[in-house]
């Protein structure tokens, strides 16, 4: 077992929850509901598939930065999403 991996892999775990956080707030506030079509939506659910791979398998440190990225993009989008639409 990689110590650097499991931290990075918890690291990303909380990063993803973080990120779920803000996208349920945002569909609280705005009621959009999950229907899986609406853009929102499928960045939960693209969020919560990320938040599951760093469980479910062996992952190597460029996964790890693979996922990284994409939680850097979603939670840089919802976040301006809030502070354009409040």
């Amino acid at each position: 077992m990689n110590y650097f991996i499991t931290a990075k892999e918890e690291v990303l775990r909380e990063v993803a929850a973080s990120v779920n956080a803000k996208i349920i707030n945002y569909m609280i506030e705005n009621h959009i509901e999950t229907d899986h079509k609406n853009a929102i939506s499928v960045m939960l659910d693209q969020v919560y598939a990320l938040s599951e791979s760093l469980i479910e398998k062996d992952n190597t440190m460029e996964d790890l930065e693979k996922v990284s990225a994409k939680l850097a993009f979603a939670r840089d989008y919802i976040e301006k999403m809030v502070q354009t639409n409040g």
